[in-house]
């Protein structure tokens, strides 16, 4: 079942968790003995800041890559009908965190000329789309 927000509970029981990474990468940068008195607040927040940009960057990268399998081989054109292959394009896409490589699934249509993903008639109630659905004549 597609939801569009998690509830209040679920964000903090995710919170928890990515809050137990932190003390791993605590004890994975300074050892069981923590940082020494050499070691200020602006290293800290680098070694943060650096856990941060990875925990966004394998948490989208899993999700967007869970959501493109789900695609059926070859989708049909929005417009034609026709059955239309799956191909990938590598880019980088920005978010709120920082940057990730992403390989975008794209459709193409010979007959109709257009590029489409996601398939709507595959969006689920709700779910957001990754690119809008332009009218007919913006091509």
């Amino acid at each position: 079942m597609s939801q569009r927000t998690l509830s209040a509970e679920k964000l903090q029981e995710i919170r928890e968790l990515a809050a137990q990474w932190g003390r791993i990468v605590a004890r994975r940068a300074f050892g069981d003995a923590g940082p020494g008195l050499d070691i200020d607040f602006s290293t800290m927040e680098q070694i943060a800041s650096a856990a941060t940009a990875g925990l966004t960057e394998g948490t989208l990268s899993t999700l967007l890559d869970q959501q493109a399998q789900s695609l059926p081989e070859a989708p049909a054109c929005p417009d034609c009908q026709r059955p239309c292959p799956v191909s990938y394009e590598d880019r980088t896409l920005t978010a709120k965190g920082g940057q990730l490589p992403l390989r975008e699934p794209i459709c193409h249509c010979p007959d109709c000329r257009r590029d489409f993903f996601p398939p709507p008639d595959l969006l689920a109630s709700g779910r957001t789309q990754l690119q809008p659905r332009r009218g007919r004549d913006d091509r």
